[in-house]
């Protein structure tokens, strides 16, 4: 299973459950629909979660994408590796992911201080 829970700041927003083979997946909702809750709306397919994931990358027509996949040791723009890495933390909003069995808090993984 690759589990992990949106979070938004220091708040459990949703519970992902994905298949090993990324083909089913359960979504927990722990906060009404929001501007906080990016999976707002009846549609908890695996689609959702692999934009959602998708969402938290570079671009992939970004003309240096290469060098900073090289950086970040990985062969291709794969949002599920690409998040393991950078927990999904963007600049323009308070979430971010937390994997299953990790410790962190927002202090640990948000940009700006």
């Amino acid at each position: 299973m690759y589990n992990f829970t949106i979070m938004h700041k220091n708040d459990m927003v949703a519970r992902v459950f994905v298949s090993d083979n990324h083909k089913e997946v359960k979504i927990e909702k722990l906060v009404p629909d929001s501007i906080i809750q990016p999976f707002g709306g009846n549609d908890l397919s695996i689609n959702r979660v692999y934009s959602f994931l998708k969402s938290r990358c570079y671009e992939d027509g970004r003309a240096d994408l290469q060098e900073i996949l090289k950086k970040a040791n990985l062969s291709s723009n794969n949002p599920w590796e690409w998040n393991k890495i950078t927990h999904g933390v963007m600049w323009e909003d308070h979430l971010w992911i937390k994997f299953e069995g990790e410790e962190l808090c927002w202090e640990d993984v948000r940009w700006r201080k």
